[in-house]
């Protein structure tokens, strides 16, 4: 039995998967077989729901018990800290007695039933490789884009845990509301941009622009007085180092 109302399985990004998607039969199937049980999945940074908004979920309908669970096949210890940084910041932030008990599951090939799934798998004998896959490189991504300006937006752990997603959308939507596409302004989600502490974090090139602490509420005035209008907001620049 699984003593616990959710269970969380967690993916490092969502880079290359729909991470909900890719687990979504077993997820399906595991749920049939524990009823009681509301099983999600979630990414640590990327544009799929995140650890700390499916917290947010669980806390929200009233879940007293929570398990997340590493769906890597192998361990990754820094990412591993990753998540219990992330998680731990979820709970210093959560109103006093709003937050379930949540419980981290230890490594999922740890197991002699993941041992069963290697030799399953290499049992089945795979499909063959084939050398008439598409290329690497093609005439569509032969040219640079026309943007007059690339905005970078940190989808790393703490940004993501700090608001992130939110900026992310925000911005989206402005600049839709805008008509203001790629070949205005290109978007691009990255890793880790480094200073986290400042975190969410965006940066606008050619500007050499950083700006700290962009939070949802903020993007409506970047892109109007910065990304339309061409004059940066001094005031919400991050901190740069001495060195500049």
């Amino acid at each position: 039995m699984i003593d616990a109302d959710w269970v969380i399985v967690t993916a490092p990004t969502d880079r290359g998967a729909d991470v909900h998607g890719e687990l979504a039969r077993a997820l399906g199937e595991v749920a049939e077989r524990h009823p009681g049980t509301v099983f999600r999945s979630a990414v640590l940074g990327g544009e799929s729901d995140t650890v700390t908004e499916v917290l947010d979920e669980a806390a929200r309908e009233g879940a007293d018990s929570v398990v997340v669970l590493s769906g890597q096949t192998l361990a990754d210890r820094k990412m591993d800290a990753w998540f219990r940084r992330v998680i731990g910041h979820w709970l210093r932030n959560r109103p006093a007695g709003s937050a379930p008990d949540i419980r981290i599951g230890g490594s999922l090939c740890q197991t002699t039933d993941y041992a069963n799934l290697i030799e399953r798998a290499a049992a089945d004998g795979g499909a063959p490789a084939r050398d008439t896959t598409a290329p690497l490189a093609t005439k569509a991504w032969d040219a640079v884009p026309g943007f007059a300006r690339h905005v970078l937006v940190c989808r790393g752990p703490r940004c993501s845990a700090r608001g992130g997603a939110e900026t992310q959308s925000e911005l989206s939507a402005e600049l839709d509301a805008r008509r203001l596409g790629d070949d205005d302004v290109l978007i691009t989600l990255t890793g880790c941009l480094f200073p986290c502490s400042q975190a969410p974090v965006v940066a606008v090139y050619p500007d050499d622009v950083w700006y700290a602490g962009l939070t949802a509420a903020r993007v409506a005035d970047v892109v109007e007085r910065h990304l339309v209008g061409g004059e940066p907001i001094r005031e919400w620049f991050g901190d740069r180092s001495a060195s500049r």
